[in-house]
């Protein structure tokens, strides 16, 4: 046993990094605190009411988006400031037909070369500035195809919009949290990033970031057009906008309600996507975000640059790929630590993730129970199977290392209830 904490002894102070990071993102737990007990931030009424264009890049998606563009259809906002436009992207079902029935305006794309979420949205915004014109709009509104928005969505984001001026991010709820634990898995994870990243942000001042949908951009910014391409273009827009000096706020009270994966194989796939992104993402950013963060003195930055660092191969490399190699150097394994008890104590590791991620998912879902709509019983048990969700990501990170070339997989999406049935 002596042989085994000396070991671990030896993995820490030989892992320097490890102790300098714990330091410099030591804020994060702060966030938690404020997070969990502050109340969110109401926007003052106001009596200017922007216009509108409402985004929606779409593939395959006849079974669903119907549904959003009904819900939108439904909000308490002024009817005539709001135009909806659909990009029906490389589809072979109906989507085009159902969103033009349901009142969008349709563009429809074909290029098998580009198939990818950002692609559709540059195609997009070239049609609406030859059509209308970019800067007709006030501000632009992004959703993906399986959302469904509360009524009162838009008038919450515009009052919240008139006070910030340049990007505001709503409230993601989920669609299908009981559906099983793969759902609620990811359920947790956004209501997670509500206490540990959005809220906290608000109350500090600080600005946030995109989460894929759900998001009003001045239209100023976009007079150029949409020119995010890569695997997670929202993360590539966050960092963008960020170094630039564009705050990202956030609207508790504009709520939207967003499908999630129901299958291990989905979710692997769609995490690897996220996973991939993000590092190119952060490649391609880190250098100018550091000199930003120095240039405007920005916590903000500081802080975008922790949220976007690629964990998913640090954790791969401290979690797995150190502790082996320690292990074949290390003395200590010659004088009494067998490769069985260098087992044991990866085991200890991954226990450790999993109450980490455990004591994570309880508190944010006693923080935010009153938006979670589901039963107790499934609440708790999603608190219990939680901790999958980010206990994989070593093994996202081990995949791309093995096969590096991800592209966008379509997820088919089939959940049709509407938006009065979820939140029944």
């Amino acid at each position: 046993m002596q042989n085994i904490i000396d070991f671990i002894k030896q993995y820490i102070s030989n892992n320097t990094f490890l102790v300098i990071l714990g330091i410099l993102t030591a804020y994060q737990f702060f966030y938690l605190v404020v997070g969990f007990f502050s109340k969110k931030k109401i926007f003052k009424d106001t009596t200017k009411i922007n216009k509108y264009g409402i985004v929606i890049a779409a593939r395959n998606e006849e079974l669903v988006i119907g549904k959003l563009i009904d819900s939108l259809k439904k909000q308490t906002y002024d009817k005539n400031k709001i135009t909806i436009f659909v990009v029906a992207d490389n589809c072979n079902d109906k989507t085009a037909k159902v969103a033009k029935e349901h009142g969008a305006i349709v563009y429809e794309r074909f290029d098998e070369s580009k198939k990818r979420k950002g692609w559709a949205l540059q195609y997009l915004f070239k049609q609406i500035e030859k059509d209308y014109g970019i800067l007709s709009f006030d501000g632009f509104i992004f959703f993906d195809a399986d959302n469904l928005v509360d009524k009162n969505f838009v008038k919450e984001i515009n009052k919240a919009f008139v006070e910030n001026g340049d990007v505001v991010s709503g409230y993601r709820n989920v669609k299908n949290f009981d559906t099983n634990l793969v759902s609620s898995a990811y359920g947790i994870h956004f209501y997670r990033s509500i206490v540990s990243y959005h809220r906290p942000r608000q109350k500090l001042n600080l600005g946030t970031h995109i989460a894929g949908t759900g998001y009003v951009i001045n239209s100023k910014h976009l007079k150029d057009g949409y020119n995010y391409s890569s695997l997670t273009e929202d993360a590539e827009m966050t960092l963008d906008l960020s170094s630039k000096g564009i705050k990202i706020g956030f609207c508790e009270d504009a709520i939207f309600y967003d499908e999630q994966p129901t299958s291990f194989k989905t979710a692997f796939t769609q995490r690897k996507r996220w996973t991939k992104g993000r590092f190119d993402v952060f490649s391609m950013s880190f250098i100018k975000i550091i000199f930003n963060c120095i240039k405007r003195f920005s916590f903000t930055l500081y802080d975008l640059f922790f949220y976007n660092f690629p964990w998913p191969f640090y954790s791969l490399i401290k979690t797995l790929i150190y502790p082996i190699i320690l292990g074949f150097i290390s003395e200590n394994i010659y004088t009494g630590v067998s490769w069985s008890d260098l087992l044991k104590v990866l085991a200890a590791m991954f226990v450790g993730l999993y109450l980490q991620n455990f004591v994570f998912g309880l508190f944010t879902v006693i923080r935010e129970r009153k938006n979670i709509h589901t039963t107790i019983k499934n609440k708790v048990v999603a608190i219990f199977t939680y901790p999958w969700f980010n206990m994989i990501t070593i093994f996202l990170a081990l995949s791309i290392l093995v096969a590096p070339k991800v592209t966008w997989k379509e997820i088919t999406h089939d959940d049709t209830r509407s938006i009065e049935e979820v939140k029944l």
